[in-house]
């Protein structure tokens, strides 16, 4: 089934795309956090946090509901579902008042679209130069890149899986490259 949803401004976007085997659609809402903690405080943050800031950029760690992604040397993006993300927010502001770092709420400035079935990374790859095959870009890897001109933040969960988070007000864009993509037509 396949129905429409309205993202800012009332710009229309499908929720879910197909082509051949591969799936594109619209992930749940979530909380996502922005935090940058200083060096020194990163495994006692990440201890009070309960989950695992990674130290390699680039590297991420889960837990039911919760993953983690380290985008700097002091800087990652939390991304969890709404029933965990409410009270992790209020943790970690409490954390900023005690420890060198700062937590922002970037919920509603990005939007995740899943990705998955084989050739996923092919229907990535027509806007994203990334290698993305597994040996370059494995199960579990996290990067900045663009999707066209779009930055987006790209997360393979698995094999043949990834999510692709951007900005709600680029969805649109993105969203009509990959139909674009899945109907044979040009992307530029």
């Amino acid at each position: 089934m396949s129905f429409d949803i309205k993202i800012d401004q009332g710009v229309e976007i499908p929720e879910v795309l197909q082509s051949g085997r591969v799936v594109a659609e619209l992930a749940g809402e979530k909380v996502r956090l922005s935090l940058r903690v200083k060096s020194a405080d990163r495994t006692a943050v990440a201890k009070a946090l309960g989950f695992t800031l990674p130290a390699k950029i680039g590297a991420t760690s889960s837990k039911v509901g919760i993953t983690c992604a380290c985008l700097g040397p002091d800087e990652w993006i939390v991304i969890a579902d709404q029933d965990k993300g409410g009270k992790l927010y209020g943790k970690a502001l409490k954390l900023a008042s005690k420890y060198d770092m700062s937590v922002t709420d970037v919920s509603f400035r990005n939007i995740g679209i899943t990705v998955t079935g084989e050739g996923a990374a092919d229907m990535i790859n027509v806007g994203c130069p990334l290698d993305l095959r597994l040996a370059a870009f494995p199960v579990g890897s996290c990067t900045r890149s663009v999707y066209e001109a779009v930055p987006i933040l790209l997360y393979r969960r698995a094999e043949d899986s990834f999510t692709v988070e951007c900005w709600r007000s680029f969805a649109p864009y993105v969203v009509g490259l990959m139909a674009a993509h899945r109907s044979g037509a040009a992307s530029t």
